[in-house]
């Protein structure tokens, strides 16, 4: 039974994340990504470390690839910050 509940915190921080990605301010559901943002701008990173934690003691079919989709966003968000804090 915990290695379900541990699936699903990785799976809803996954969406989480795969969201955030790609979110729109102007859009409905903006408000609560915006919101996320202002919490911690690193936000998508704690949220990563969260899932990939959880998918570690999820279910054991599952864990190998939750694990390198959460990598994969997290990557693809590392990018995305080093070009915003590093290229003028």
């Amino acid at each position: 039974m915990r290695q379900n509940i541990f699936s699903a915190i990785s799976i809803s921080s996954l969406l989480l994340i795969f969201f955030m990605f790609g979110y729109d301010s102007t859009k409905w559901y903006g408000n609560f990504f915006t919101f996320l943002y202002r919490v911690n701008m690193f936000m998508p990173f704690i949220l990563g470390g969260l899932g990939i934690t959880s998918a570690l003691f999820g279910i054991k079919g599952y864990r190998m690839v939750l694990v390198v989709l959460h990598l994969f966003l997290l990557l693809l968000f590392f990018c995305i910050y080093l070009k915003a804090f590093f290229v003028p």
